[in-house]
């Protein structure tokens, strides 16, 4: 079994974990914090991109509510 570790932009560099504090309509240029430690981590959009382009094409992820989730 080959496992796939997300790194870059989603882990938070201060804290280490991937926990994200999004508000509730948040656009594209929104700021999002480590919901661990507050430190910021991006903006949505950039969040967003790379969490696409880590996980490819088979998209078996996406980001519910802060949190990494298998679909």
């Amino acid at each position: 079994m080959v496992r796939h570790q997300l790194d870059d932009k989603l882990d938070c560099k201060h804290c280490g974990t991937i926990q994200m504090d999004i508000p509730d309509g948040a656009t594209e240029h929104t700021l999002i914090h480590c919901s661990n430690c507050g430190a910021c981590l991006g903006d949505w959009g950039e969040l967003q991109d790379d969490l696409a382009m880590q996980v490819g094409e088979g998209n078996i992820f996406e980001l519910k509510e802060g949190n990494i989730v298998r679909r």
